[in-house]
């Protein structure tokens, strides 16, 4: 095959209707991760389970962010400044100045040996995401073991046949603690099933962003 002539791009290719993620590690949340994992634990104890995606494991009500409680707090003002910085990227400057107020629900998830959560969107919001306190004890040998996976929202994405590309059409994300996620709710993703000792823990929620008219 001949050798094609390189062409520098660069200035002429642009990425369409792309899905925003936010995937940050917050550094020194080592004291707050154990606060979180105390609290939920002790609510697993006190409340059973809500059934939303979770096919086993335990997730607890919706209104987690309202706890007068320190770690949370902290852990909301977190995800504020993250969804602040990032509904600030995807205004288009027309020159006026907005102003943006959230509205936050959130929900805490425990899952265990074999536990999972299935397919799923977050209808009536605007963002959603995750916080990660404790991976657990994973079986390293076992692909995708507890790991969310986000799925290509593009219909017909699975179509491109080269491997390795912007086209790949699952995400995996590794759990780490302290790891915060957002992305749109409409997004579709899950959480494989967890295969090994001790507790998966994280706290999902959801935001709605509404703009304060002058």
């Amino acid at each position: 095959m001949a050798e094609i002539e390189r062409v520098d791009l660069s200035e002429f290719v642009s990425t369409l209707f792309s899905t925003l993620f936010v995937c940050y590690d917050w550094a020194d949340n080592e004291a707050l991760n154990q606060e979180l994992e105390a609290l939920l634990l002790e609510l697993e104890q006190a409340n059973k389970s809500v059934n939303r995606s979770n096919a086993g494991g335990w997730q607890s009500g919706g209104n987690l962010m309202t706890l007068d409680h320190p770690a949370v707090r902290q852990l909301k003002q977190q995800i504020e400044i993250l969804t602040q910085n990032l509904t600030d990227q995807i205004i288009r400057d027309d020159g006026k100045q907005r102003a943006f107020r959230l509205v936050m629900d959130g929900w805490g998830n425990i899952n265990r040996r074999g536990d999972y959560n299935v397919v799923h969107t977050h209808p009536n919001c605007m963002w959603s995401g995750c916080y990660y306190i404790n991976p657990g004890h994973p079986d390293p040998a076992i692909p995708q073991n507890g790991l969310l996976e986000l799925l290509d929202p593009r219909e017909a994405a699975n179509y491109i046949q080269i491997p390795n590309t912007i086209f790949d059409a699952r995400q995996f994300i590794p759990c780490l603690p302290g790891r915060m996620l957002i992305w749109p709710s409409w997004l579709k993703h899950m959480v494989h099933p967890y295969q090994g000792e001790g507790e998966r823990i994280s706290i999902a929620y959801n935001i709605n962003v509404i703009e304060e008219r002058p």
